[in-house]
């Protein structure tokens, strides 16, 4: 069983010194620290136990213990094919199957990853507080972000829409974008019309940018490479139809049903990530599912 509560730091030069300044310098949030005081988590200085007023010296060694996790009942274990990409003591990096759900909906008691995952880390004798960092449309496939403790989720939380998080999707749309490459920054909003559709809304619409480029031509189609700069629900389908490209298969934008595949053709492929505790970069890829590459040979005729 991996321990992810003990946290080590060695003190700096460059760190502050007052306990409580050195961990919110460390991207403790205020409600970890509230954890930490009120919830039964621990803090040792030089193997001494201290409260959040100390005043450390450099090159002491602090340990932080982080209280105990009490899972949500809302969630419940379910058995299920889990595709494991990463995996460390702090991440949990999962391959998504098209036509499963990221989370439970409310009125819902079908499996989705939040399920399959609690119960592949209670398995483990892990904590298994599900801490979702990254969610996927239920029709989208490909890599999902899951991390193990209250405060590696803060941390990525904290990093979701920067250069240390790089989050890249392959999807196969209808039609020849021209220019080859480029931004689409269009504001999202709720559909006026429907509340589970998304919409361009100039007025009401929050800030959405997506950078693409064209990998692969086909006669009548395209295969794109889109990095997301914000995480708007349905941003990549929102702005291609926006653009005259609708993913292929994507009944809801494109208005059309398409025989060849019976989703939209969307996969989140690539993730590059600075690793929030041990600083590493991590690539990480998954492959292209059948029915996507099955699409594709049908497009290359």
């Amino acid at each position: 069983m991996q321990n992810n509560r003990f946290l080590k730091f060695i003190i700096q030069e460059t760190d502050k010194k007052i306990l409580r300044k050195f961990l919110i310098q460390h991207n403790f949030s205020s409600s970890q620290l509230h954890n930490l005081k009120n919830k039964g988590g621990q803090i040792y200085v030089n193997h001494k136990q201290r409260h959040f007023n100390f005043k450390m010296q450099t090159g002491d060694t602090l340990l932080v213990v982080l209280n105990n996790e009490q899972p949500s009942d809302l969630i419940e274990p379910m058995e299920g094919q889990l595709d494991v990409i990463y995996e460390d003591k702090y991440l949990l990096v999962v391959n998504k199957p098209p036509g499963l759900a990221s989370l439970p909906a409310k009125a819902r008691s079908s499996r989705t990853m939040a399920n399959v995952v609690k119960y592949y880390l209670q398995s483990k004798e892990e904590n298994s507080s599900i801490h979702l960092v990254t969610r996927l449309d239920r029709e989208t496939s490909g890599l999902m972000v899951f991390a193990k403790n209250s405060y590696t989720h803060s941390l990525l939380d904290q990093i979701l829409h920067s250069d240390d998080f790089k989050k890249y999707y392959l999807a196969l749309v209808y039609g020849e974008v021209q220019p080859q490459n480029g931004l689409i920054d269009l504001p999202i909003g709720i559909d006026p019309k429907a509340f589970y559709l998304r919409s361009i809304d100039y007025k009401l619409g929050k800030e959405s940018r997506t950078i693409y480029e064209t990998v692969e031509n086909y006669e009548n189609d395209s295969m794109l490479k889109l990095k997301l700069l914000t995480g708007r629900t349905h941003q990549i389908r929102v702005h291609l139809s926006a653009i005259g490209h609708p993913i292929i298969g994507d009944e809801m934008y494109s208005l059309k049903k398409d025989p060849r595949i019976n989703r939209q053709a969307l996969h989140c492929y690539q993730l590059q990530i600075i690793h929030p505790v041990t600083k590493k970069l991590l690539k990480l890829t998954a492959p292209i599912p059948e029915d996507m590459v099955l699409l594709r040979s049908a497009l290359k005729g």
